[in-house]
């Protein structure tokens, strides 16, 4: 009579629950489903007693989990359990409850099962685990996920489970100029194809993450060799020599640089290895692109110090703790005054300068260099109207010039406001770039220099030479003056190539009316030479090394006293 009535509450939970609901009498044999549990599982009316349909009907890759799960219930004999799992296809997500009752020899009687649809709900959690774990643009990990997956690994190694870590951190050369010249949404979609790229890479000891807009960091959790790594990055760079083909038909062509790093040499831990790796990376872009660089001690000891050295140029900005120097330039043949070249040194203490070559970039990078170069300017005004009103000084006075501060769309106005506050003419002030700068925004920067140069300032290319070197860029660049740079002067007399080419350049320059000023001249083989194939002035240490203003005020009254 029991047992009647129970079956009658069954049926009602069945025909009444919005959730799928079946129950199992071992003892008798009696099984009961409702309706929404055959919709979910597609089974007939009639069939519900069959298990084994049932098993079938889950998703494959699940099956084995749902077994394993069950088997342990039974073995444990828990009474109330919860399981996740898949069902038909695999896009079907099944919330599964359930109770089991026992008997006293522990032989299972009753089974007590509710089947809720949460394919939604597992939907919206999915999307939030891979919001959480992978770069929404590419499909690779983010930063954080990778970090932590890393440190897993980490650990692994210390259980013996892999043998060694090894990280590849990549960087894209020159992206921002790529992305700028095919616009956002072809620069995109060229991310996305070279992280597909990495990703051909990915297993389950190699894994893909993007730390910033083009850079990405490739971990290798159980190399066999310590070039495996290197091997990886020689088949990337291989790839690459095949360009990329966009939805619009551009081919686009990239190339990275790429620093390495092992566990333990470069860390113990995830962030370590990653700060090395990267430390290796900028160590390549600052020598060539395009290559690679495993990480070794002596770099990790120079980037300490270059943070150390930019905190000391933080507070060197804001005390103004610099000083100008002053290099003469003479004409060539005469010993007569064309002007001076402003070069900023920064004063640590009263014996010790820190190179422009160790803190401009560093300066350019933070954003230091616009305060900077704003101090320099004012500073080389003041000394020239000193020297100009109390010495009768002639000359030009000529002042660098950074890609920041030619990028600044007030630039013209700003130097204008300076050169006007000083009552100094633009014709008296050159400004000196070097290639580099050119080249970085050359449509920006020659119209900076077009604007410059019809208010009068002159404009001076330095370092020519050492950089892109195009003589046919020439005649189309906003210039007065063309430096060739030491390293030509350097061979001028030893080496015939060198000074075939230094004399087709100075021809070339004069005939397109520009003015020519070799820099480095220390031997007076050299200044001769270069009087012989008439170049216009001469700048070096033999003529005068950099100088402060006091010591620049001497040389104006000593060459004054001589005419």
């Amino acid at each position: 009579m029991e047992k009647s009535k129970n079956n009658s509450l069954y049926e009602f939970i069945s025909s009444t629950s919005n959730e799928g609901f079946r129950y199992v009498n071992y003892e008798t044999g009696y099984v009961i489903a409702s309706a929404r549990w055959r919709e979910l599982f597609g089974i007939e009316k009639g069939k519900e007693n069959d298990e084994s349909s049932f098993k079938d009907i889950l998703f494959k890759e699940d099956r084995e989990k749902f077994r394993d799960k069950i088997e342990r219930i039974l073995g444990k004999q828990e009474e109330n359990y919860e399981i996740e799992y898949r069902i038909k296809d695999g896009t079907t997500w099944i919330a599964h409850t359930g109770t089991h009752k026992y008997d006293k020899e522990g032989i299972l009687i009753e089974k007590f099962s509710f089947f809720r649809d949460i394919t939604k709900e597992k939907e919206k959690q999915l999307e939030l685990e891979y919001m959480a774990y992978f770069d929404a643009d590419t499909g690779v990990y983010n930063r954080n996920y990778f970090i932590k997956r890393l440190d897993r690994a980490i650990g692994k190694v210390l259980g013996g489970i892999y043998k060694r870590i090894q990280v590849m951190y990549l960087h894209i050369d020159n992206f921002n100029v790529v992305y700028d010249s095919i616009g956002f949404e072809r620069g995109d979609e060229l991310l996305i194809k070279f992280a597909k790229l990495l990703l051909q890479y990915s297993s389950h000891v190699v894994k893909v993450g993007r730390f910033s807009n083009n850079e990405f960091a490739i971990a290798l959790y159980d190399a066999e060799t310590e070039n495996e790594i290197v091997d990886i990055y020689n088949d990337i760079t291989d790839k690459l020599l095949t360009p990329f083909i966009l939805s619009d038909g551009n081919e686009i062509y990239i190339n990275v640089s790429a620093g390495i790093t092992s566990y333990p040499e470069g860390g113990l831990n995830a962030t370590e290895l990653i700060k090395c790796a990267d430390i290796a990376m900028y160590n390549v872009k600052r020598n060539s692109k395009n290559s690679m660089c495993i990480f070794e001690e002596s770099m990790l000891n120079k980037f300490l110090k270059n943070v150390k050295l930019e905190k000391q140029l933080k507070i060197a900005v804001e005390n103004l703790n610099f000083v100008l120097y002053y290099q003469p330039q003479y004409y060539a043949g005469r010993n007569e005054l064309r002007g001076v070249e402003a070069l900023i040194r920064w004063k640590i203490n009263e014996n010790e300068f820190v190179n422009p070559g160790d803190f401009i970039p560093m300066a350019e990078k933070n954003g230091c260099i616009v305060d900077i170069g704003e101090w320099v300017i004012r500073k080389a005004l003041e000394d020239f109207v000193d020297w100009k009103m109390n010495y009768g000084y002639n000359g030009m006075i000529s002042i660098n010039i950074s890609a920041v501060q030619l990028k600044d769309p007030d630039f013209s106005k700003l130097l204008t406001k300076y050169v006007k506050d000083k009552n100094v003419l633009p014709s008296d002030v050159e400004i000196e770039i070097t290639e580099s700068v050119l080249i970085q925004d050359f449509d920006i920067t020659t119209k900076t220099l077009s604007e410059l140069r019809k208010i009068g300032f002159k404009v001076s290319l330095d370092d020519f030479g050492t950089g892109y070197s195009s003589l046919s860029y020439l005649k189309n660049i906003p210039i007065d003056t063309l430096k060739i740079d030491k390293s030509f002067i350097d061979t001028v007399l030893t080496d015939t190539s060198t000074g075939i080419i230094t004399d087709a350049v100075i021809k070339m320059v004069k005939q397109l009316g520009l003015e020519t000023i070799a820099e480095g001249v220390e031997t007076e083989e050299q200044y001769e030479y270069l009087k012989k194939v008439n170049c216009d002035n001469i700048q070096g240490f033999l003529l005068g090394k950099p100088m402060d203003s006091a010591s620049i005020i001497e040389l104006i009254k000593k060459l004054n006293d001589r005419y």
